[in-house]
This record gives structure tokens, C-alpha cells and sequence, in this order.
């Protein structure tokens, strides 16, 4: 996987462009879970193929992990990847996604603390 990010790294790079989380698998470079997945208002662009792969395995995740159906998963993930292009440009944000990455090895069900700051407002949002 860390394998897989680096790649990935090394890809936007050159491309001058996707990325990773701790929740990303290469084999869904084209999965679309859904066409309205760039937020306007984002401080930050990041490659719109990263926030595509973010989202659709961050819904993934979450919809096995806590169980929400797929339209909250995919609003909080959409919510999650806002929040970290408010914050960090593209490169600083597969640093955090790689982090995040090998911190799930202990525990994959667990909230990589590195992403947490992300989820946090998203989660309080719902309600």
C-alpha cells in the first residue's frame, strides 16, 4: 500500500497534477462514485481524479466501518477532503494521506489521527 502512495506520489509529480489516503487502492483509478465531488469554495485544487478516488474509497470505508448509508458516507468524505483543501496544498496532503496510511497498520478499523482533524467538523455537521 505505502508502495502503491509513493507511486502515486511519484505520478503527480511529473503529471503535475491524484493521490491517496490511507483508504486508496490503485485498481479504482476510474471509479466515479459521484459527478459533484470538487467544492467550489476550496482554498486548494487538487487533482480532480485525487478527490474522486479519496471519496470513493473513503465511502467505502465508512460504510463498512460505521455502517452509514452511502449518501452520508460520501458527504462526509466529500466534507473531509474540503477541509484538508482549505488547509494544505496537494503535496502536503498525500504527505498527511502516507502518514495516515501507516498509522492504520495497528488498527485498520480505527480513525487515522492524522485525518481525524478532517472528519472531526464533518461528522459534528451531520449532527
Amino acid at each position: 500500500m505505502v508502495r502503491s502512495i509513493r507511486a502515486l506520489s511519484i505520478t503527480l509529480t511529473v503529471g503535475s497534477a491524484l493521490g491517496c489516503s490511507s483508504l486508496l487502492f490503485p485498481g479504482q483509478a476510474n471509479a466515479r462514485p459521484t459527478d459533484s465531488i470538487q467544492i467550489a469554495s476550496a482554498k486548494y485544487t487538487y487533482n480532480p481524479q485525487l478527490v474522486r478516488l479519496y471519496t470513493y474509497e473513503c465511502t467505502k470505508k465508512l460504510q463498512e466501518v460505521k455502517g452509514d448509508t452511502m449518501d452520508q458516507a460520501t458527504q462526509i468524505c466529500q466534507c473531509s477532503i474540503t477541509q484538508m483543501q482549505q488547509r494544505h496544498p496537494q503535496g502536503q496532503a498525500i504527505q498527511i494521506f502516507t502518514k495516515a496510511q501507516a498509522s492504520i497498520k495497528d488498527d485498520p478499523k480505527a480513525m487515522p489521527p492524522e485525518l481525524s482533524p478532517y472528519f472531526t467538523p464533518c461528522i459534528s455537521k451531520r449532527g
